[in-house]
């Protein structure tokens, strides 16, 4: 109900009876964007709220399902046995290709130490690793 609508698509020049009229409407329309905004952006809070449970409960379900994994059943020993295969015979090696480039460490066994407190209690149990 904007008298300006039709002075929008014309080219008449607003006179001063519709001024005060497009001046309240602007007024009325600006009013309503804040409120609009101000939902909006309580509406972003909830969502990243609602998020970050979300992002929670998820760690929570995927930490409960990964004990019913087939990997915690399966024996350390086999684990160990599995590890002896990955490291080389030395468990730790250090190379240079050239003398002026940097050492390179291997260390699988280290490597392997680091997944989870399971790997590492094995590969610290079988110093046939290291």
């Amino acid at each position: 109900n904007s008298p300006s609508r039709d002075v929008l698509h014309s080219s008449r020049i607003p006179s001063e009876f519709d001024i005060p009229q497009i001046k309240q409407v602007l007024a009325e329309s600006l009013a309503d964007l804040a409120k609009y905004d101000a939902q909006i952006e309580g509406l972003m809070r909830i969502i990243a709220e609602l998020q970050q449970k979300r992002a929670n409960l998820k760690k929570y379900v995927d930490e409960h399902r990964n004990l019913l994994s087939s990997m915690r059943k399966f024996p350390s020993e086999i684990l160990g046995e599995i590890f002896g295969f990955c490291c080389n015979e030395y468990g730790l090696s250090v190379n240079r290709k050239t003398p002026l480039e940097n050492f390179q460490v291997d260390a699988p066994a280290l490597v392997l130490s680091q997944v989870c407190y399971r790997w590492r209690y094995v590969v610290i149990s079988s110093p046939s690793l290291w």
